[in-house]
């Protein structure tokens, strides 16, 4: 890490500044925050995947946690719903968050909940491609301004 410019003293070039706590807009913030998020997690008893650094599991004998983090965005589930509330009450008073409720989109897929389980569908996509893309509009979102 490097000291953001004019934090350099000319009697010692060689020394760094310590952070206390994260600086946004530094490079390093986002990945620092990341570790702090990560390391909460390992120590309430979640283990990260090796196939997505960002997808957290908890399981004993009796519950399965699973917890996605996609920059400022959780999605949380399990076998037990009593305890995905614990482990978000958890999260809520360590780190300033908003349980908005139940999944609806993610990454632009939709989830619908069903009597047989849920629905997983990109359905809303070319709608929002329509309204983004319509004629001038698609042009101008690419940054092609002679078209």
């Amino acid at each position: 890490m490097t000291q953001p410019q004019g934090f350099v003293h000319p009697d010692c070039p060689h020394h760094v500044c310590k952070l206390l706590k994260f600086l946004y807009g530094i490079k390093q913030a986002p990945r620092a925050w990341f570790h702090k998020f990560s390391d909460y997690l390992q120590s309430l008893g979640f283990s990260c995947t090796k196939a997505d650094s960002s997808m957290f599991i908890y399981c004993t004998s009796t519950i399965l946690i699973m917890l996605l983090l996609y920059v400022d965005e959780i999605i949380i589930t399990g076998s037990s719903s009593s305890f995905v509330l614990h482990i978000i009450h958890l999260l809520s008073v360590q780190f300033p968050m908003k349980d908005i409720g139940d999944l609806y989109y993610f990454l632009r897929v939709q989830v619908v909940r069903t009597p047989d389980g849920l629905f997983i569908s990109q359905n809303r996509a070319p709608h929002i491609m329509g309204f983004f893309f319509d004629g001038q509009n698609l042009c101008l979102w690419f940054g092609i301004f002679r078209c």
